[in-house]
């Protein structure tokens, strides 16, 4: 072999070995990189445990699906991650027209006394409900928040029985709540809990815009607001939620991102300083979005044909495939997924809308992981002498 020849096998050889290093994969424990010759499996288990962040999740937000998790049931104080609830439970009012963003809140006493981060509010100022959710969002400010949540529940201590009454709806069994902004150490969650809050929260779409702006003003630009989520402007996909710190949480985190159709929500609670907040934040995020995929099957256009109906007014009947949802695999798992589907050859009327045509399922690694019917789309009556009489006089007429 000349030395032309033997440099281009050794390039070939190196292109090989990246190409197989760049396959990687997940089992839900290990992330596992397949090399020739050489074992480069990394556990997550021994990656998060490096992490500084005592508790850790990551899910899916349209599935539910949990990627990784460490300690995420472990409850503790979650510090100005409480405003969370405060935001849905003003997009929920919002949402139902109850209030609007435009509206003009007056600032009681109360809510000009608290201490901590702020907009620095007037008593008996007004001030719009739109700023006062930049404020809590953009901005971190106490006394918005307690403004806000009286406009919304009357007052603050009706406003906080509301906040456990909906945590309790959402099944956050762990969280409990004694403030509206998270000034005491008493408003205690855990990661999985707050999953579940950030989710809901993602179904507001209006609220995007709060979520993930940098800087903005308030009160005719004498308040400035900084976003302490600094991934909003670092990282690629941010949707939103929220970063904080007090001396007994530590620094907590709660982000979400959207990259190829997924989206993911990650809450980290406890970090040791921010940056290593920060920093873990985007690891765990780069590797959920580097390891899963959203998979969602093709259907078979025969499947989906018009079925025939027996002895009914109709001949046939429209069908679907009823529960069929999207699921996360790993990352190019999906082309090894099989598809079976079981379809009846007629019905017989009467056929009520939702009767079962058919089955359909997708195996993945000899896991069911999609299981679904085929089921009738519309209502067929069964024939009668009326209607008979009219279709054979149709059929005669036609000749």
């Amino acid at each position: 072999m000349n030395i032309r020849k033997k440099i281009i096998a050794a390039m070939l050889c190196v292109v090989s070995v990246f190409q197989l290093v760049g396959n990687v994969y997940a089992d839900g424990t290990n992330v596992k990189r397949n090399v020739v010759e050489v074992d480069t499996t990394v556990s997550v288990k021994d990656l998060l445990n490096d992490f500084s962040s005592k508790s850790v999740i990551v899910c899916e937000t349209t599935t539910g699906k949990i990627l990784f998790e460490k300690n995420s049931t472990e409850v503790q104080p979650i510090s100005h991650l409480t405003k969370l609830m405060t935001l849905l439970l003003t997009a929920e009012k919002i949402d139902s027209g109850d209030i609007t963003y435009k509206d003009k809140v007056i600032v009681s006493e109360h809510a000009n006394s608290m201490q901590g981060s702020q907009i620095w509010l007037d008593k008996g100022e007004k001030i719009t409900v739109d700023e006062l959710v930049k404020s809590i969002t953009v901005g971190n400010a106490n006394d918005a928040c307690c403004a806000l949540a009286e406009y919304v529940g009357g007052s603050e201590e009706d406003f906080v029985n509301v906040m456990n009454e909906r945590t309790k709806e959402l099944e956050m069994t762990s969280t409990k709540y004694v403030d509206c902004t998270g000034i005491s150490d008493e408003n205690v969650s855990n990661a999985a809990d707050l999953s579940i809050l950030c989710t809901e929260l993602l179904k507001y779409k209006n609220l995007k815009p709060y979520l993930t702006t940098w800087l903005d003003t308030v009160r005719g630009g004498k308040a400035e607001l900084v976003n302490l989520n600094k991934l909003v402007r670092t990282y690629k996909g941010i949707s939103g939620m929220k970063a904080c710190a007090s001396d007994k949480a530590g620094n907590c985190i709660a982000a979400t991102a959207e990259k190829n159709g997924m989206s993911l929500c990650a809450v980290l609670l406890g970090a040791s300083d921010g940056d290593k907040r920060d920093a873990e934040t985007k690891k765990i995020l780069d590797l959920s979005f580097d390891t899963f995929e959203i998979y969602k099957p093709e259907i078979p256009k025969e499947l989906l044909e018009n079925m025939k109906v027996k002895g009914g007014e109709k001949a046939d009947v429209k069908v679907k495939i009823s529960g069929l949802q999207t699921v996360v695999v790993p990352k190019g798992a999906s082309w090894n997924a099989e598809v079976t589907s079981n379809r009846e050859e007629q019905l017989t009327a009467p056929v009520k809308k939702g009767d079962k045509a058919g089955d359909f399922s997708v195996t993945l690694n000899d896991e069911i992981i999609i299981d679904c019917e085929i089921c009738a789309d519309e209502n067929v009556n069964k024939m009668n002498f009326k209607c008979g009489l009219g279709k054979l006089l149709y059929n005669l007429l036609n000749l």
